[in-house]
């Protein structure tokens, strides 16, 4: 069924969701590039995930996995 979804209704997805999150404000929001991270296979990323999480001090937060931001 995923085969069916064009191209551009994912493009169009993505920026629904990027404005959305960029404007919301009711909770701290991680950004996380999973390009390079699989926490659901590796127990590394997960636990760089969970640090990451817990030491989120600001509201809105970037996480790529072998960078500092």
């Amino acid at each position: 069924m995923e085969l069916q979804i064009s191209d551009s209704y994912l493009r169009a997805l993505t920026d629904a969701y990027n404005e959305f999150f960029y404007h919301y404000d009711a909770a701290p929001v991680l950004t996380v590039d999973a390009e390079h991270l699989n926490p659901l296979t590796s127990e590394e990323d997960l636990a760089l995930l969970v640090e990451r999480i817990e030491t989120m001090r600001g509201r809105k937060e970037f996480f790529v996995k072998g960078v500092s931001v």
